[in-house]
């Protein structure tokens, strides 16, 4: 609470002196030394995430080098036990009889470099951290002088508005003597933390300087160890087992894979198989495209004007006209305007009976959308077409899909 007043006093003078309304004190000398120590500060900081960088990523690259060998070995492994590999392919036979010892190496490799690892975390991660732990209390102090700066000006202003001022009243003189001794604490703190900045800031730069030099030569020649040691083991196992004269990596690959690539290709396993639902949605939206007449077709005046019309095989004759008058009753009612006819009832619509198919054999669903059954399950029929050939919709147990007609019968 004691701060959160602190900074609620110092607001109305950083908002006058960021307007210009109000005088701010500033100090050349110290102002140098505090942009070199943010210079410094900043690297430090930029030095210890980046030396944390690379030893996680050695690791990793360590780490990864083991895994790597130990899947090719367990691609290998259980092939070679059941297939002669060697006769099949010839050109992997370098890889099959060195897939162990690459693996021994890798291993060996993790162990080899561990020491270096614990090195560079011990005089390169752990020291750096420290400087940097440094600069951040270093940093607080600066924030603090900054504060006392503020105070020391907004109370230097407030003492010089009322000297300034013409007529006193009895207020301003006993307001006067209380500002002065705001002004003498306030001036004091902040001489004391301004003068001890510029005295301590360039000694810690040069310390700084002379620390951080043996530091770079520590992290270099731990890196160019681990490089080497690295490129000691893996030239001596690819001595007399590959050809390090070429440089061209990637035409290497290319030249060792061959047509692998087009051959993966051509295997049916690797394509993808499109849901019998999709393929079969497709098929018959296509076929209601081609085969729906539309609205001013002639088939569809055809179809109005039919006196009846076909479905299923049977015809329909029309219906008769809903009222029709004979001569006789019109020459009696003469002259008498007839009455309405009466409005047609609605046909009740007809129940269509639900049609069922047996299973004959068990079906079990190949993609999202089909329809899985047992022999002897009853499945009711929801679309089908003519032929047994085609796919079917049906309904079973509350569920909905296709399936293939010619494992089932028709009840």
């Amino acid at each position: 609470m004691k701060g959160f007043g602190k900074a609620l006093s110092r607001t109305p003078h950083q908002l006058t002196s960021r307007m210009g309304m109000s005088k701010k004190s500033t100090d050349a000398e110290y102002n140098d030394w505090e942009r070199k120590f943010a210079a410094v500060e900043s690297a430090s900081e930029k030095m210890h995430k980046d030396s944390v960088v690379f030893r996680d990523a050695v690791t990793t690259l360590l780490t990864s080098g083991s895994s790597f060998s130990g899947s090719l070995a367990t691609l290998f492994s259980p092939i070679g036990a059941e297939y002669d590999l060697l006769a099949k392919f010839p050109q992997a036979e370098a890889t099959v009889k060195n897939i162990s010892a690459y693996q021994r190496l890798m291993e060996e490799l993790r162990d080899t470099l561990a020491p270096e690892l614990e090195l560079i975390d011990r005089q390169i991660v752990q020291p750096s951290k420290e400087l940097n732990e440094i600069c951040k209390r270093i940093r607080k102090t600066c924030t603090k002088r900054d504060h006392k700066l503020i105070d020391y000006d907004r109370h230097n202003n407030s003492l010089n508005k009322l000297r300034s001022k013409e007529k006193k009243s009895l207020s301003d003189e006993k307001n006067l003597f209380k500002v002065e001794q705001d002004f003498e604490l306030a001036s004091g703190e902040y001489e004391h933390y301004n003068n001890l900045l510029k005295t301590e800031l360039p000694t810690f730069l040069q310390m700084a300087t002379r620390f951080v030099d043996p530091l770079f030569h520590s992290f270099y020649f731990m890196q160019l160890n681990v490089y080497y040691l690295m490129q000691e083991k893996l030239q001596s196992f690819a001595d007399g087992k590959y050809d390090l004269e070429r440089r061209d990596i990637e035409n290497i690959y290319l030249e060792q894979q061959g047509d692998v690539a087009e051959q993966l290709d051509n295997l049916n396993i690797t394509h993808r198989i499109a849901s019998t639902a999709k393929l079969l949605q497709q098929s018959r939206g296509g076929a209601g495209l081609s085969a729906k007449p539309s609205i001013g077709s002639k088939a569809a005046l055809d179809r109005k004007e039919s006196v009846g019309s076909s479905y299923g095989g049977r015809t329909v004759a029309a219906p008769p006209p809903p009222y029709s008058s004979s001569a006789g009753a019109a020459s009696a009612i003469a002259g008498k305007k007839a009455p309405p006819p009466p409005p047609p009832l609605k046909p009740k619509p007809a129940v269509a009976p639900k049609l069922y198919c047996t299973a004959i054999f068990d079906y079990e669903a190949q993609a999202q959308g089909d329809l899985s059954f047992s022999a002897g399950d009853r499945i009711e029929l929801v679309e089908r077409t003519d032929s047994a050939e085609d796919w079917w919709t049906g309904k079973l147990n509350g569920v909905q899909g296709i399936f293939p007609g010619n494992y089932t019968q028709v009840d």
